[in-house]
């Protein structure tokens, strides 16, 4: 009896400190999430070109037909709508583009979660996945995982995990970072490279701090940008469209 109750005792215990975890997490998540900045909401607003919704996804939906679409991981602890500056110049430009909220805003809890997207979009032939920071290499996982069900990778100041070597991969990738003094901002930037397919298009921006990727103000740890939040947002923006259409 004393056992039984030894190892009852010891599962509530362990039960209520898994509980603790989870809802210390949960804290920590909504406290310690960056906040969309004013760009950010204003570029919510539907246009003559595109359509946003706000449901399961973040939705820019361009009024014209469309065959090609993007599929954006937020950054750790960024509100997903930080990032609707640039995606929406992007879906102006003929591109089905949807940001995918994350659980707890970490996408590393739902690496997989494009493949809703693209199972809802039969009439999309070209899928490209994209993520800023840790959304970036959330997408590397399902790149490595679902090696058909996308044509290329876009990483926005990111590089793949270990778990995550797409060096083999048939892809297409472009990796976008920013640099002071021509070097890398990101730690283990360089380091992480070999992780990409060899023809990888490496695009520094001089100048580009880490969370003018998207719209949540500065971001500890972060370089000082030298450039403005609308020249960097321009310019990732262009690069991409580049990217996607050459």
């Amino acid at each position: 009896m004393k056992i039984k109750k030894v190892l009852k005792f010891t599962l509530i215990g362990l039960v209520s400190i898994i509980m603790i975890g989870i809802l210390g997490m949960i804290i920590w998540s909504i406290t310690g999430t960056y906040p969309a900045g004013m760009v950010a909401l204003s570029a919510l607003e539907s246009t003559d070109k595109v359509t946003i919704t706000q449901e399961k996804w973040i939705t820019f939906t361009p009024v014209e037909e469309v065959k090609t679409g993007l599929i954006f991981y937020p950054g750790g602890l960024v509100e997903p709508t930080a990032y609707a500056p640039i995606l929406h110049q992007i879906a102006e430009e003929g591109v089905l583009v949807i940001i995918v909220p994350m659980p707890l805003n970490l996408a590393i809890f739902n690496t997989g979660a494009a493949n809703a997207v693209i199972d809802s979009y039969p009439n999309i032939s070209t899928w490209i996945i994209s993520g800023h920071s840790l959304g970036g290499a959330a997408a590397a996982i399902f790149a490595e995982n679902y090696p058909t069900k996308i044509d290329a990778i876009a990483l926005w100041d990111s590089y793949p995990a270990n778990s995550a070597n797409l060096s083999d991969n048939s892809i297409s990738a472009i990796s976008i970072y920013g640099t002071t003094d021509n070097f890398p901002n990101t730690d283990n930037f360089d380091d992480q490279r070999y992780l990409l397919p060899e023809d990888t298009i490496f695009f520094a921006i001089e100048g580009a701090s880490h969370a003018q990727f998207g719209d949540y103000g500065p971001q500890t740890g972060d370089i000082v940008p030298t450039i403005s939040l609308s020249e960097q947002h321009e310019q990732v923006a262009e690069i991409m469209l580049d990217f996607i259409k050459p």
